[in-house]
């Protein structure tokens, strides 16, 4: 009897169409240079890199502080979720006339999922300069193995 290790078609074709979806959904043209565009969380640009021990996802999040980003890892799916919230009004604000705003404001979420050769205990994550950069390890390849079948 042999165990087969690679991954569920369904799985696949799963994934495949999250992938569709995703670059769909971060295709923000629409929502540029519009007045409803403050309304609208706009996705948080992302990279995925791979190197040899490690996968590090890099998100461009901002003016954002570190403790209002939250990542979250479900079995092999990371997601980085947060708030930006508006500057509240002041006094010096009254004579304030505002002539355009590109300022996005509100919730924002991204997953991700990963590879089946990571260590989802070992992800660490930093945030320098505006991006955070989350860090994957990887582990050993499965690889394919014979299971000897015991007769009693």
């Amino acid at each position: 009897m042999h165990t087969n290790h690679s991954q569920h078609p369904i799985k696949h074709v799963k994934n495949e169409l999250d992938n569709v979806f995703q670059s769909f959904f971060n295709d923000t043209s629409l929502l540029n240079h519009s007045p409803w565009n403050r309304f609208f969380s706009s996705p948080i640009a992302c990279n995925m890199k791979e190197k040899k021990h490690e996968y590090v996802i890099e998100a461009q999040i901002p003016g954002m502080d570190p403790a209002h980003i939250d990542i979250e890892v479900d079995h092999n799916t990371v997601t980085i979720k947060g708030e930006k919230k508006e500057e509240l009004k002041t006094e010096d604000d009254n004579d304030t006339k505002m002539h355009f705003i590109e300022h996005s404001y509100g919730a924002f979420q991204r997953s991700f999922s990963l590879p089946n050769n990571v260590d989802s205990n070992a992800i660490h994550a930093d945030y320098k300069n505006g991006i955070l950069y989350i860090h994957v390890p990887k582990t050993e390849d499965d690889k394919k193995r014979s299971i000897k079948i015991n007769t009693h």
